[in-house]
């Protein structure tokens, strides 16, 4: 009887690790799988979403800008393109953004250059996510102001002074196509969107602590 006891005794707390076990795995699972793979393919369902090109101070988790983009912010507005290996929209964008920048760079790449533009220092990163680290897959969310959670995105952080008086990072996200009917009209509206990060930028950068 004693020996039968002790058995169940041991029987129970096997079950209740390997229950707390699955409980715990389960949550970093949905946790990584919501942040991660759910992440959609705009073309995929063809969707192409016209947002505004409003810039925020606030990122779209509350979150601080990440260390990367803050680290190159210094240098001059920071232009950052997100995408993943299976995109339509992606593979048709990336030509315009090249020509855009005069600039190459394959869909794989985590890219990083600093660019001339026009007389100005504009720092572009080409994030693939199912290639990039996790520091700069997740900064998507951060980034992701509409709430749309899919690629192509393409966020600029510049600064500009806050309420307070106070010279903050300075961001607008846009996604897919932009909205717009041809090549023509992406290029010259992501120009516009660069040359006003560029203008904030150099208005606002005698005031700029990092």
């Amino acid at each position: 009887m004693r020996r039968m006891f002790i058995t169940q005794i041991a029987l129970l707390i096997i079950f209740s690790s390997v229950f707390t076990g699955m409980v715990f795995f389960t949550d970093v699972y949905d946790e990584v799988y919501t942040r991660i793979v759910s992440v959609t393919c705009l073309s995929c369902i063809k969707l192409d979403p016209k947002t505004s090109s409003e810039f925020l101070f606030e990122t779209a988790t509350g979150e601080n800008h990440p260390e990367f983009v803050l680290e190159n912010l210094s240098r001059g507005p920071v232009f950052i393109a997100y995408r993943k290996d299976v995109c339509t929209y992606c593979d048709e964008m990336e030509p315009l953004i090249m020509s855009i920048l005069n600039i190459t760079f394959e869909k794989e790449d985590v890219f990083y250059k600093i660019i001339n533009f026009k007389g100005n220092n504009i720092i572009f990163i080409h994030i693939n996510r199912d290639h990039a680290s996790k520091v700069l897959t997740d900064s998507l969310h951060i980034y992701d102001k509409d709430k749309v959670n899919g690629v192509p995105m393409f966020t600029f952080v510049t600064i500009n002074y806050d309420h307070d008086g106070v010279v903050k990072p300075y961001y607008t996200t846009l996604y897919a196509k932009l909205g717009l009917k041809n090549d023509e009209e992406i290029k010259n509206y992501l120009t516009k969107i660069l040359e006003e990060s560029i203008s904030l930028y150099n208005d606002n950068k005698a005031g700029y602590k990092p």
